[in-house]
């Protein structure tokens, strides 16, 4: 039976391990991970979606972010805490980004070569697409606005299946009344999407040369966040970088179609 395990590193990085041995995977999740309250419940459930997608016999670290992130909250402050967690904690190991999270597993990669293995970049790019940049900025309008419901409907009909789409539609009309109950406080969803997609952010993708893991990038064709564009360009610049897209799918290819990502990312590792 797999174990699970939560805490914090750092006294405020909270953290999934799933299994135990050595030569650990550490996950960096996506922009939800600011997005919702944090809680035991939805921590374990991201975590095994995750393990779904990953070897079953290697340790998997599934970090979180600052719950409580300062003034100033940047994509380097986040680095610089996975790379102590890195170093002090896990000790060096192969890294996946997840959607947001794959900026920070980039630049982790560039700047701190001896502590990651290889580099999985999943449904992640170096920058966003122009469509996926002019929605992040909507959601960090809607959020600073307080306005949860209009910050959902950004994430519009993400699945490539209507019927995904339309049980996602429900679960927002249900959720309504709880918005705020359920949903982060508006200044650090502020704060953690400014992080990942500052103004400046992907305007000088020079720094991915720098990158020396394998380099495994997954991605899916209709992503309305990071477009063929954009992951090619992340591939052209990473020496030896491995491109994988999967036609026609979208954004939550990992969900729904994790069997076949599963297959790739194993085959990879």
């Amino acid at each position: 039976m797999t174990s699970f395990e939560t805490g914090t590193f750092l006294n405020r990085i909270p953290f999934v391990k799933i299994g135990s041995g050595s030569n650990p995977i550490v996950v960096l999740n996506g922009g939800q991970a600011f997005v919702r309250r944090p809680t035991p419940a939805h921590a374990q459930r991201d975590a095994k979606r995750i393990a779904r997608l990953l070897p079953p016999h290697r340790p998997i670290y599934v970090l979180g972010y600052d719950s409580s992130p300062p003034p100033g909250y940047s994509i380097h402050t986040i680095v610089k805490d996975v790379e102590r967690i890195l170093r002090d904690e896990t000790g060096p190991a192969s890294v996946m980004g997840i959607s947001f999270g794959g900026f920070v597993a980039a630049r982790l990669a560039a700047d701190h070569p001896a502590l990651v293995k290889s580099l999985i970049l999943m449904v992640s790019a170096h920058r966003f697409s122009s469509e996926g940049r002019r929605s992040v900025d909507r959601q960090i309008e809607c959020a600073w606005q307080g306005d949860f419901e209009g910050f959902l409907k950004e994430f519009g009909l993400v699945f490539r299946r209507p019927w995904l789409n339309w049980l996602l539609r429900l679960r927002f009309r249900q959720e309504r009344e709880r918005l705020h109950e359920t949903m982060n406080d508006p200044a650090i969803i502020v704060r953690g999407l400014h992080a990942v997609a500052g103004d400046d952010f992907g305007k000088d993708p020079s720094w991915l040369q720098a990158i020396q893991p394998p380099t495994l990038i997954v991605g899916a064709t209709r992503d309305p966040f990071f477009d063929v564009e954009a992951m090619e360009e992340t591939a052209r610049l990473i020496a030896g970088a491995q491109l994988k897209l999967f036609n026609g799918e979208t954004h939550m290819l990992p969900i729904e179609r994790a069997r076949d990502v599963a297959k790739v990312v194993r085959d990879f590792l």
